[in-house]
């Protein structure tokens, strides 16, 4: 039994060499298997030379594979949508690795983006040059096709573009994620689970700038806290709080997120209750949004006074306790499992 499973791998093992030695076999030395192999050869040799001739021969090695892969899928019919051949966006693909690659030594995401337009330049040479490679001017029943060709192929690369540009705010700017795209004629969401959410950011800031505040005012005595909670005394405590939030923005801040300082947090109403004070912090997004006013979140703190035994006796201080942020896009279920896709 076992011995009939090898035969059976050795068999097809030897029907895949053959497949492959018939294709890359030609039965002349002028045609593209002839440069796959030089392809393959300059490649081999580029990892033998040294200095500047590595460079040399790797750029003989995408040359003769691109010249190679252009000739087999353009002789090759049956690599093609109903009457379009897809040679040119197969070359296209190589040309852009090569070009990029050369210039910045990685596959940055634009290169999809300029694959269509180098794709539609390859689709449009054999129109535009004639004998001996020398440049032509279209028939005339050749250029209707070649208008169409290159504004698709620029409506494709916008495509691409406005994808990425999109991904790029999504990093740069996390709140956007939260918001509404029900009136997008762009974006839409394709997930339908609610089983993650995202908050905006202002949520986390303002979470913090409350904590902090909460530190500075807790355990104080009650009459210094009746003070700076007076009207006449309240342009202390709002430039604290400025001083707060800006502190919290640093400690956060990060190279790929540029959001926090459109996030702008305020002194909200300070009313009086039973045994204190309601305090209420306030952080208003002013960046990118769905709607023309500017998004709110709240956060109510309370300042109450309670007796606190000292050295030298009862004394009567201060004790803060902040309610969860409410408001914009946090009591309701927001998707986020997936990011927002053309």
């Amino acid at each position: 039994m076992i011995r009939k499973i090898l035969n059976n791998i050795l068999n097809w093992v030897n029907n895949l060499l053959r497949t492959i030695f018939e294709i890359f076999n030609p039965d002349t030395a002028f045609s593209w298997q002839t440069l796959i192999g030089l392809s393959v050869f300059s490649w081999a040799m580029s990892f033998l030379a040294t200095n500047i001739f590595t460079i040399i021969l790797a750029s003989f090695s995408w040359w003769f594979l691109i010249l190679g892969v252009y000739w087999a899928t353009t002789s090759n019919k049956d690599i093609s949508i109903g009457k379009i051949l897809l040679s040119p966006w197969i070359t296209g693909a190589l040309v852009t690795i090569y070009i990029v690659g050369i210039v910045t030594g990685e596959l940055p995401a634009y290169a999809l983006v300029i694959w269509p337009l180098i794709s539609a330049i390859i689709a449009a040479l054999p129109t535009c040059l004639g004998e001996n490679f020398k440049p032509k001017i279209p028939d005339r029943d050749k250029r209707q096709p070649l208008v169409w060709l290159f504004t698709s192929q620029l409506i494709l690369s916008s495509w691409f573009q406005f994808y990425f540009l999109v991904q790029d705010w999504l990093v740069q700017y996390p709140t956007i994620a939260a918001d509404t795209f029900e009136k997008s004629a762009f974006v839409v969401r394709l997930s339908t689970d609610e089983s993650r959410q995202r908050l905006p950011r202002g949520t986390t800031i303002l979470d913090l700038v409350a904590s902090r505040l909460e530190e500075q005012l807790n355990n104080q005595e009650w009459s210094d806290i009746e003070q700076i909670l007076l009207l006449r005394e309240r342009e202390q405590l709002i430039e604290q709080i400025d001083q707060i939030a800006t502190q919290v923005r640093q400690e956060i801040a990060s190279p790929d997120i540029k959001e926090d300082n459109l996030w702008k947090v305020r002194l909200g109403e300070i009313s009086l209750r039973e045994s204190g004070y309601n305090l209420e912090l306030k952080a208003f997004w002013e960046g990118p949004r769905s709607q023309t006013q500017a998004n709110l979140l709240t956060k109510s703190c309370q300042i109450i006074s309670v007796n606190r035994q000292t050295d030298i006796g009862i004394s009567l201080v201060s004790q803060v306790e902040c309610d969860p942020v409410e408001g914009w896009r946090v009591a309701e279920p927001i998707v986020t499992s997936q990011s927002p896709t053309l």
